[in-house]
């Protein structure tokens, strides 16, 4: 239970906090032109929560290396906004919301995930580099 912990003082807040953001633009008229940067967001923050999540578990299933740790961080982000994508297909469908309006939409939606997770990871990365002792 310490790992978990460890993970939600850590980077649990960022994936919250976009949900929060995400809730209180749902119903507004600002949903729209803010939903690149809600999917933007959603990858930064997921990344930064998966890449702690390595972090905190690493006794569970092993260290992993610098590389590989961020390609299974970007593809874990990657995998979550896809989720998401088929959750809001499923609230379309069952449900009949109106949240994905077209394959581009969804694919621009799929784009700013990984593009925030990959934001995310270079920005780790600067700062991996910094920190490096000389």
């Amino acid at each position: 239970m310490k790992p978990l912990f460890q993970l939600i003082l850590r980077a649990g807040w960022a994936p919250v906090a976009v949900l929060i953001f995400h809730r209180i633009v749902f119903n507004t008229p600002w949903r729209q032109p803010l939903d690149f940067a809600m999917h933007y967001s959603g990858g930064v923050a997921i990344s930064f929560f998966l890449w702690h999540a390595l972090d905190c578990f690493a006794s569970w299933f092993g260290t992993l290396t610098p590389f590989a740790r961020y390609v299974f961080t970007f593809a874990l982000a990657c995998t979550v906004g896809l989720f998401w994508e088929f959750a809001e297909l499923f609230s379309d469908v069952v449900y009949h919301t109106r949240i994905q309006h077209s394959i581009h939409e969804t694919m621009r939606d799929l784009i700013a995930d990984a593009t925030g997770a990959l934001t995310t990871l270079a920005g780790l990365f600067i700062v991996r580099c910094v920190r490096k002792p000389a």
